[in-house]
């Protein structure tokens, strides 16, 4: 089947998890900018994707001009928390210093409750890679991924598209992803 055909895959987005996600992130790089915290975020899904068949936030990723940027991960480091369940939980997670590149703090430690093994593990792995680059760089690296070539400009990326086309277990992986996007579970 054609991929033009085929449907998009997309996930159920999970709010505590996105705000534990967010807050080990800023807990293991303290005062990362929204542009880096965005690209391990995108990163962190992609190998979670691959290896295990979900996502970790299931956040819709835009193809911005500087790469992905997770939507309502974007609004909650912005103060755009008018929309979620618990925006309390965002205040007391986390902090963002009003510079010209917002960075974000850490304010307490990540609940591990709420991510699994495998969330932080490749977390962790997106931290370390995104860490290793500039911002252009890191710009440039995601303007080679599928998922961004193939969205529209400022429109969202199918997470389909994440799943590597060399991955041995693509299909595996697909089909997967397709009962987890199916009943909502993470």
């Amino acid at each position: 089947m054609n991929m033009m055909n085929m449907p998009v895959l997309k996930f159920q987005y999970d709010e505590k998890k996105a705000v534990e996600a967010l807050t080990h992130i800023a807990s293991k790089w303290p005062g990362v900018t929204v542009f880096f915290a965005s690209k391990i975020l995108f990163f962190a899904e992609k190998y979670h994707l691959n290896r295990y068949g979900r996502p970790i936030v299931a956040d819709t990723f835009i193809a911005m001009p500087n790469g992905p940027v997770p939507s309502s991960v974007y609004d909650m480091i912005k103060g755009r928390v008018d929309l979620l369940g618990d925006p309390e939980s965002v205040f007391t997670a986390i902090e963002v210093g009003q510079k010209s590149y917002p960075q974000v703090r850490a304010r307490r430690a990540p609940d591990l409750d709420v991510l699994s093994p495998s969330d932080v593990e490749c977390l962790d792995e997106a931290i370390a890679f995104c860490r290793q680059y500039s911002f252009s760089a890191l710009s440039s690296l995601t303007h080679q991924e599928r998922a961004w070539m193939e969205a529209p400009v400022n429109g969202p990326m199918d997470y389909q598209a994440m799943i590597d086309e060399e991955n041995p277990a693509r299909a595996d992986i697909l089909q997967d992803a397709r009962e987890f996007a199916a009943y909502g579970v993470l």
